[in-house]
C-alpha cells in the first residue's frame, strides 16, 4: 500500500522526524516498508501490509502505529457542523434483510452538489497513493477509503426508487450492470444494496452504474456499512471481481468506523462539491456487538516471548496500542481491544502485541533443539523409490494442481468411489474440487506437449489424492503414482521404424514400480472397468493380501474423442498406500540349476472375451513335475480359425533340480494341461496332439 508521508503528518504530530524515520519504526513493528520515494515533502512509502492486519488498510491506522511507536499524540479532524433542512431519515428509508451479512447500515444526504474536476492539490494526492481523479464526488469517496480504510459509496439518490435501500440477498437469476460496464447474473449467494424494484450494488465490492454519480447528480447518498468478510470474498471470487472494498471487507473492517468515514464524507462532500449535509444520520445497527474482553496472564507473556517484560511494560504496550486494560482476579489483566483492532481475538494475539511493541529484538535467540527420525518415513521412502524407479525407465516427473473441476475424474475413480471434495473458496472454477485421480492432470500436462510438437511423451508424478470420508472431517490423502505414456515404445534409432506404445509396455513400467516397492508379490491382473480406459487394452493389478494396487491400460476411444487427443495415450495409477499394505512373500536363494530344463509349447485357441490370466489359472492348478513357468509367446488370428477365435501359444518351462524328468512324466504333465484349459478356462487345443518344440 501507498501511504503518503504528509497525509501522516496531518494525523499524526511527527513535528522532528522525516519519512525514514516512519518508515525504520514501521518495518520494526511488523508493518514492513518496502521502498521510501519522492522527494522531501512529497515522500511515498512503499508499506507492506499483513493480512491479519486491516486497521492499517488506511493512513489513519498507519497513524496510530507512529503514536504509539514515538509516543506522539494523534491531531484532532475538523467535523462539519449540523446542516439546517430536511433530516436524512425522511428522505431515506434503510432496511437490512440479511443481518447475519450486514450487521451495519449507515447513510447521509449530501444535497445540491456540483460535479467537476478536483482541486491539483486532491488529484496530486490520489495520485501518489496509485489511484487517478475520475470527479470531485467520486475523489472525496477515495479520499475517506485511503484516509480511514473503511470503504464508502456513492449513490446519485436521485436514481434511487423510492428513496428506499433494501439490503438483502439477490433473487435468482437476479442482474445488474456494475460500473465496469459489465452485466452481471446475481444468486441468492451474493449480498446486494436494493432500491424499491433492483439491485443498485454488489454490497462491499463494486456499485451499480444505474445510480453512478454523473455530472447531472444534485443530491449524493453516502452509505458507510459493514459487511460479513466471507460473503464479500466469496463475492468477489464468484464475479471474478477484485476492488479496493472488496479487499479491505474481506479482511475485516472497524464496525465503529462508519462514523468517522460518514463524518470525513460528508466534510469532503462540503469542501470539494460545494454540497449541504441533511441533517442527523440513518443508522441501522440491529444487533451491536459487546466488547471483548481478553484475559491476559503474566505468566503466558513471559512463556511466549521467552523473556519477562514485567507488568508495568505490559500494561505500557497495550494502552499505547488503544487497548483497555484492568486489573482481574490472580493478577492477570483483563484487556479489551479498540473496535478496529478486529485481529485480537486470543490471549496469544495479545502477548504479540507486547512483544511488537517493546520490540522483536529483546527476545532472546536460543538454539532450535528438534529430535530427528535416523531413518525416512516408509511411505516418503516408497515415493522416493516410485520417482526412482520411473526416472529410471525414461519418464520425466510433472507436477500438478490438487484440484480439478466437477466431474474431471469420474472416468477413473469408479462408480462406487465417493463423490468429490468441494473447496469453499477456490482458485479458479476449472480448480474448484479436491482430486480423486492425478490421472487427469497428467493427461492435460500430456495433451500440451504433444500439442507443442513433442513426438513422444513420457510422464509421471507422484501425488495425494483426496477421498472424502463418511464421519471424518479431514479427506482421506492416499499417495498415489500415476503414469501417462503416448508416442513410441521404445528410444527411437535410424535403423527402424520406431513402434507404437502398447498396452505391454505400460504394463512393464506399472510392475517395474510394484516390483521396486513390494518384491516377491505375487501380482494377478484382470480386466478394468473403469469407464475411461479401453475395454480390451487396459488391466487391475490385485493380490490377496492387499486388494486392488494399480490400474491402467489406454484411454477409451469416446474419452479420448472427447477431449481432442489424435495421438493414443496409456495411462497407470498406483496406490501406493495398498502396495505398501500387501505382504511380500519370503523368497529363498536357490543355486543355478545344473540339469537341463524341459520345454513345451501349447498353442490354445480362445474364443471372444476369454481372458489369459483365466487360462494361466487353470495351468497352474495341475500339480507339476518340477518347478514350472508359462510364458506367452505368440498370439495369431485369422484362417481357418472362426471369426472372433485367436490362438496363444503358451511355453511351458519345466525346471527339475533333483534328477531329470522322464517323457512319461512330462507326457502326463502335458496332458494333464491340456484337459485343465478344456476343463476350467473353455480352451481347445490347436489342431489336435501338439509336438514338442525342445527339450
Amino acid at each position: 500500500m501507498l501511504v503518503s508521508f504528509a497525509w501522516l503528518e496531518e494525523l499524526v504530530d511527527l513535528d522532528g522526524l522525516g519519512a525514514r524515520d516512519a518508515a525504520d519504526a514501521l518495518t520494526a513493528r511488523g508493518l514492513t516498508v518496502d521502498s521510501v520515494s519522492g522527494a522531501a515533502g512529497s515522500e511515498v512509502l512503499d508499506l507492506d501490509v499483513p493480512a491479519n492486519r486491516p486497521d492499517c488498510l488506511g493512513h489513519l491506522g498507519v497513524a496510530r502505529e507512529l503514536s504509539a511507536a514515538f509516543s506522539r499524540p494523534l491531531l484532532p479532524r475538523p467535523t462539519p457542523p449540523p446542516a439546517p433542512g430536511p433530516a436524512a431519515a425522511g428522505a431515506a428509508d434503510i432496511e437490512i434483510e440479511a443481518e447475519d451479512l450486514c450487521p451495519r447500515y449507515t447513510a447521509r444526504l449530501v444535497r445540491g452538489v456540483r460535479v467537476g474536476p478536483s482541486p491539483a492539490r486532491v488529484v496530486a494526492r490520489l495520485e501518489a497513493c496509485g489511484l487517478r481523479s475520475v470527479n470531485n464526488v467520486v475523489d472525496a469517496s477515495n479520499l475517506v477509503l485511503l484516509e480511514t480504510g473503511h470503504p464508502i459509496h456513492a449513490f446519485d439518490f436521485a436514481r434511487i426508487e423510492g428513496g428506499e435501500i433494501r439490503v438483502r440477498r439477490a433473487g435468482p437469476g437476479e442482474t445488474i450492470e456494475t460500473l465496469d460496464g459489465v452485466l452481471r447474473t446475481l444468486g441468492p449467494e451474493v449480498l446486494v444494496i436494493a432500491d424499491r424494484t433492483r439491485p443498485v450494488a454488489v454490497a462491499g465490492v463494486l456499485g451499480g452504474a444505474a445510480t453512478e454519480i454523473r455530472a447531472s447528480t444534485r443530491d449524493v447518498l453516502v452509505e458507510a456499512a459493514v459487511f460479513d468478510p466471507g460473503s464479500v470474498r466469496s463475492t468477489a471470487r464468484r464475479l471474478g471481481l477484485a476492488t479496493d472494498a472488496s479487499h479491505r471487507f474481506e479482511r475485516g473492517v472497524d464496525p465503529d468506523g462508519v462514523l468517522a468515514a460518514q463524518d470525513l464524507a460528508v466534510r469532503l462532500l462540503e469542501e470539494l462539491a460545494g454540497g449541504a449535509a441533511a441533517p442527523g444520520l440513518v443508522d441501522v445497527h440491529p444487533r451491536p456487538a459487546a466488547p471483548r474482553a481478553l484475559h491476559l496472564r503474566p505468566e503466558r507473556v513471559r512463556r511466549l516471548l521467552g523473556y519477562d517484560p514485567g507488568l508495568d511494560a505490559t500494561r505500557d504496550a497495550l494502552a499505547r496500542l488503544g487497548i483497555r486494560i484492568q486489573d482481574a482476579p490472580g493478577g492477570a489483566l483483563l484487556a479489551t481491544p479498540p473496535t478496529w483492532r478486529v485481529d485480537l481475538l486470543r490471549e496469544a494475539d495479545l502477548v504479540e502485541e507486547v512483544g511488537r511493541h517493546l520490540g522483536y529484538d529483546r527476545i532472546p535467540v536460543a538454539a532450535a533443539s528438534a529430535r530427528l527420525s535416523p531413518l525416512p518415513d516408509r511411505l516418503v521412502e516408497a515415493e522416493e523409490r516410485a520417482r526412482t524407479a520411473l526416472a529410471g525407465l525414461g519418464f520425466h516427473e510433472a507436477f500438478n494442481y490438487a484440484m480439478n473441476a466437477a466431474g474431471e475424474d469420474d472416468a477413473f475413480v469408479g462408480a462406487s468411489a465417493p463423490g468429490q471434495i468441494v473447496l469453499t473458496n477456490p482458485i479458479a472454477e476449472p480448480l474448484a474440487r479436491l482430486r480423486r485421480s492425478v490421472l487427469p492432470g497428467l493427461l492435460r500436462a500430456a495433451d500440451r506437449n504433444l500439442r507443442h510438437g513433442a513426438e513422444d511423451v513420457r510422464l509421471f508424478e507422484v501425488g495425494r489424492v483426496f477421498l472424502r470420508r463418511e464421519a471424518d472431517t479431514f479427506p482421506d490423502e492416499r499417495p498415489r503414482a500415476g503414469i501417462a505414456w503416448a508416442g513410441a515404445g521404445e528410444p527411437r534409432h535410424f535403423s527402424a521404424r520406431p513402434r507404437p506404445v502398447d498396452f505391454f509396455d505400460l504394463a512393464g513400467a506399472v510392475e517395474t514400480v510394484l516390483e521396486a516397492l513390494q518384491p516377491g508379490i505375487a501380482w494377478a491382473r484382470r480386466r478394468s472397468d473403469l469407464s475411461g480406459l479401453h475395454p480390451r487394452r487396459s488391466a487391475v493389478w490385485s493380490s490377496a493380501a492387499a486388494g486392488d494396487a494399480a490400474w491402467g491400460g489406454e484411454l477409451h476411444p469416446d474419452l479420448a474423442a472427447s477431449l481432442g487427443l489424435e495421438t493414443p495415450v496409456l495411462v497407470a495409477e498406483i496406490d501406493l498406500a495398498t502396495l505398501l499394505s500387501a505382504e511380500a512373500e519370503e523368497r529363498a536363494h536357490a543355486p543355478l540349476p545344473r540339469l537341463p530344463a524341459v520345454t513345451r509349447d501349447l498353442s490354445f485357441v480362445l474364443s471372444a472375451g476369454q481372458e489369459y490370466a483365466a487360462l494361466t489359472a487353470a495351468l497352474r492348478g495341475v500339480a507339476a513335475p518340477a518347478p514350472v513357468r508359462f510364458e506367452a509367446v505368440d498370439r495369431y488370428e485369422g484362417s481357418p480359425l472362426a471369426e472372433g477365435e485367436s490362438s496363444l501359444t503358451v511355453r511351458v518351462i519345466l525346471q527339475p533340480s533333483e534328477a531329470t524328468l522322464t517323457d512319461p512324466e512330462v507326457e502326463r504333465y502335458r496332458s494333464g494341461l491340456i484337459a485343465a484349459a478344456e476343463r476350467e478356462a473353455g480352451a481347445r487345443i490347436r489342431g489336435g496332439t501338439e509336438p514338442p518344440m525342445g527339450e
